[in-house]
């Protein structure tokens, strides 16, 4: 962990956006307007289409009372490789769980250190579909073989280069990703848009590849990070705006992204080259925010925002403003989510009624060809997407002890 001896300070997009430049804005973002669908069923321009999902169950890995590589501490990220094994990262074990298709331990991979191989404060684990690892801490990359041996270590300066979020790479390696952050350029004025970088590992400069659409900013918030010299962590958030439209994105096999970052049903397809090279869109309206659509969102803000998180022995304490100080958006954005499945399929999560994530999911092509609509309490989702219809999902008891249940998708079914 870095010591850092200054707070970082971020300036935020807006809270409030006056609704005539709201209006005046959505043309020119291709959002789309009012009134429910109303062309031929089947069809993007059409009503919903329902299908059921049949599964079957594969394996479910992890136990609450498992003594030996079954007993995860805190699962943070599944993958899995074209050999159809499953790679569990258990943040608090420092280490990556390998389990065969048939849920036998194959491996594991990492354990906590600073050598060769070994890890320490990892931010997260982009796993390659030949199985090859790529391992993201504070201020290191490690790039690992499929069979776990150490390949070469990229070191990185949080004040020079930058801190790195990033969940996917592209297949020469490089990383992609929205969350890229220079601790020692605080002080540089905000860009508009939200960048989606490239980063190379042989040390070149990171390239914007593409700027997201995000609404105008409405001014500054004071969220701070602090660390002392005992590494301890101390995070401010400011409540901020509800309801921005999400920046998501996800790895077509052609290296292009599917990415959604607007109000209304809109997924973009972006090219290599920074270009959008198509664009998905369904007339579905956003919702306007009302009353019952704000207390419901205090609500969920009141129970998602507070505690004490630890990672690999660090502390991070995380304070969150009180729910007076979040403020609205004048519509709720249409989409909350995106992935792409194994088949390049784009799962398209829709907010629900009150504004909250539990919508429907429409499952459509990069070519803009409408598969169908998965209902909100029908099959959601996965956490990882595998070969042969595999899907991986991190789940918590009601000790909140996490398991890792693996079904394959048969068939998607029109409901009749």
């Amino acid at each position: 962990m870095p010591k850092l001896t200054r707070t970082a300070k971020t300036t935020t997009r807006p809270r409030f956006l006056p609704p005539l430049l709201l209006t005046a804005l959505l043309p020119a973002c291709g959002e789309t307007g009012g009134g429910a669908a109303d062309g031929t069923a089947g069809t993007l321009d059409g009503p919903d289409v329902i299908v059921n999902a049949v599964t079957e169950e594969v394996f479910t890995v992890g136990s609450p009372t498992a003594t030996d590589w079954e007993a995860f501490g805190n699962v943070r990220s599944v993958h899995f490789d074209a050999q159809a094994n499953l790679h569990i990262f258990d943040s608090q074990a420092d280490h990556i769980v390998v389990v065969g298709s048939d849920g036998s331990l194959v491996r594991t991979v990492g354990g906590q250190g600073e050598g060769p191989g070994e890890f320490n404060n990892v931010l997260s684990v982009i796993v390659g579909r030949d199985g090859s690892y790529t391992v993201l801490g504070f201020t290191t990359i490690d790039l690992l073989h499929p069979d776990g041996e150490f390949v070469r270590r990229v070191t990185l300066d949080p004040m020079t280069t930058g801190l790195i979020f990033a969940s996917m790479a592209l297949p020469d390696g490089r990383l992609v990703t929205s969350a890229f952050q220079l601790l020692g350029a605080q002080d540089e004025p905000h860009e508009e848009g939200r960048p989606i970088h490239v980063f190379p590992l042989d040390g070149a400069e990171p390239e914007v590849l593409y700027t997201a659409w995000e609404l105008p900013a409405e001014g500054e918030d004071e969220s701070t990070f602090e660390s002392s010299a005992s590494g301890a962590v101390r995070m401010y958030r400011a409540a901020g705006r509800a309801f921005e439209p999400l920046l998501r994105f996800d790895l077509l096999t052609d290296s292009r992204l599917a990415l959604i970052d607007s109000i209304g049903y809109r997924v973009k397809l972006i090219g290599l080259d920074g270009t959008v090279t198509g664009t998905i869109t369904r007339p579905i309206a956003p919702l306007p925010v009302d009353d019952a659509i704000m207390e419901a969102e205090r609500q969920r803000y009141r129970e998602r925002e507070s505690g004490v998180e630890s990672s690999a022995g660090v502390s991070v304490q995380i304070e969150s403003e009180g729910v007076e100080g979040l403020t609205f958006a004048d519509e709720v954005p249409v989409l909350y989510g995106l992935k792409v499945d194994w088949e390049d399929r784009i799962w398209v999560e829709r907010r629900g009624p009150t504004g909250s994530n539990d919508g429907p999911t429409d499952i459509v092509t990069p070519a803009g060809d409408y598969i169908g609509t998965l209902s909100p309490d029908g099959l959601r989702t996965p956490d990882a997407f595998g070969p042969d219809g595999l899907l991986a999902y991190i789940e918590l008891d009601e000790m909140e002890v996490p398991t890792v249940r693996v079904v394959r998708l048969v068939a998607l079914e029109p409901e009749q």
